[in-house]
């Protein structure tokens, strides 16, 4: 009886393993308790629920991230029994109907650039378990409840993405406590509304950094917020400012205040993890016809493809033309580039909105079209990405800023075949790499911002503080 029940505990584990936290799929109780009686007495079920898993993903979850025990029996009946090699055939078989393997890719064709304005909108559902996109029109003249949502949205994207992490505790799922058994030896985040009535008791809280009061620091989380005591905490390197979310272990003190002994950055999760549980495309680009795994492998064997990335292009400093010209000489003798990411700001000068500037700007891009075409191999088979700065029009402090308006780059667009005008920040798709481009100084804004000075004697490379908070 003893052993029956660890080899149930045993299954159920490799289940929670292989479909929730490996893959992101939510089994329904009846689903669960059908797969724990199907695999009980087989051995190598690991290896089977890992296929069976990637198999339903495959088929299903595009439909449903919640698993239905009426899919897992035709799945199974479908595949005449789940054994490793039979449902490997199934994967490879259904990967061939996809790609024509002797087909030669063309890089040219994945590379994308996505706009910031064109990304859609969506948001995580707690109770869905997944991303959902707004139904809702975006707006200029938004009202205060969308503000309070924007920050509950950001809180939650964050907070699944940790709860995911190995090392954290996931019971706030009672699905998630009834498939992993061991989930008690994980740490443990505790909601701030639970700490009344627990003076003098230590806790791990996951929330916000925010400033209710002048000169106080807060925790706030999506139900909840309490003051906290930073004078004798310890951090990890970075940039600590409002609006940024932590985790911060500490003990809960009888002055009602959360006297903080550590605090850090949410662990970051590898981007292949997030493709397995999201489902889902950000960018909301068509998928590509080729096997993902066939596009990588021809990225990897691509040594020659590369990206001439080149900032504060001030058209008008006489010397900038000449060495543009230079630079386009070199790469036309040698290896041209896929891409060419011009940043600006495209003037030293600040964009007069009045409209006296606008001669001017307008002419040295029409004498940076003329440029460009003038190395014909260039202009046709390069791709000129151009990412406005914040003297650029229509530039200022808030973001995203939107594309160079299409009265000032007509002349480009019509001499340079592979011209795209974006905004900033945005983000580039390279056969399975996602880039983002973002023109600012994010080392001084970050460092105005700070409410814990950064702790740049430990690491004297200050870029390292500002990946830290993006990662």
């Amino acid at each position: 009886m003893k052993s029956a029940t660890s080899q149930r505990r045993k299954t159920s584990r490799s289940i929670y393993k292989y479909f929730t936290k490996l893959n992101g799929l939510h089994l329904q109780s009846d689903a669960a308790t059908f797969l724990e009686t199907h695999f009980e007495n087989q051995t190598n079920i690991d290896e089977a629920l890992s296929q069976l898993a990637t198999v339903y993903k495959k088929q299903f979850a595009d439909e449903n991230m919640f698993v239905k025990k009426s899919d897992l029996e035709s799945l199974i009946t479908s595949l005449h029994g789940v054994t490793p090699t039979r449902v490997e055939n199934d994967i490879n078989s259904g990967i061939q109907d996809m790609t024509i393997d002797d087909k030669p890719i063309d890089i040219a064709q994945h590379f994308h650039v996505v706009d910031a304005f064109d990304m859609p909108r969506m948001y995580y559902d707690i109770r869905r378990k997944g991303f959902v996109k707004y139904a809702t029109t975006p707006t200029l003249m938004s009202t205060p409840k969308e503000k309070s949502e924007l920050y509950r949205d950001r809180l939650q994207l964050v907070k699944q993405r940790v709860l995911r992490d190995e090392h954290f505790d996931q019971s706030a799922s009672s699905s998630s406590q009834m498939m992993d058994p061991d989930s008690s030896s994980h740490l443990k985040i505790t909601p701030i509304k639970a700490l009344i009535g627990r003076d003098r008791e230590h806790f791990l809280l996951f929330g916000m950094l925010t400033q209710l009061e002048d000169g106080k620091v807060f925790l706030e989380d999506e139900d909840a917020n309490v003051q906290l005591d930073l004078s004798q905490c310890v951090y990890t390197s970075g940039f600590f400012t409002d609006h940024t979310f932590v985790l911060a272990e500490g003990l809960y003190g009888d002055d009602h205040v959360f006297h903080v002994y550590e605090m850090g950055f949410p662990p970051a999760e590898p981007r292949t993890t997030s493709e397995n549980f999201t489902h889902v495309d950000f960018l909301d680009l068509q998928k590509p016809t080729i096997d993902n795994h066939r596009l990588k492998a021809e990225e990897e064997s691509r040594e020659d493809v590369f990206f001439a990335v080149i900032s504060d292009v001030h058209l008008d400093e006489p010397m900038v033309i000449p060495s543009l010209r230079r630079v386009f000489e070199r790469y036309s003798r040698s290896q041209i580039p896929l891409a060419f990411i011009l940043i600006g700001n495209f003037s030293r000068q600040a964009f007069n909105y009045k409209g006296q500037n606008t001669g001017p700007y307008k002419d040295n891009l029409t004498v940076l079209a003329d440029l460009i075409f003038e190395f014909q191999e260039i202009a046709s088979n390069s791709y000129f990405v151009f990412v406005p700065g914040c003297r650029d029009p229509w530039g200022g402090l808030s973001l995203p800023q939107p594309a160079l308006p299409e009265f000032l780059t007509s002349r480009i667009q019509h001499k340079v075949r592979r011209a795209i005008f974006t905004s900033n920040p945005c983000r580039i798709r390279y056969c399975t790499q996602d880039i983002v481009v973002y023109r600012e100084d994010l080392f001084n804004a970050l460092s105005r911002n700070a409410l814990l000075a950064p702790r740049l004697e430990e690491d004297e490379e200050p870029s390292k503080h500002v990946r830290r908070v993006y990662l």
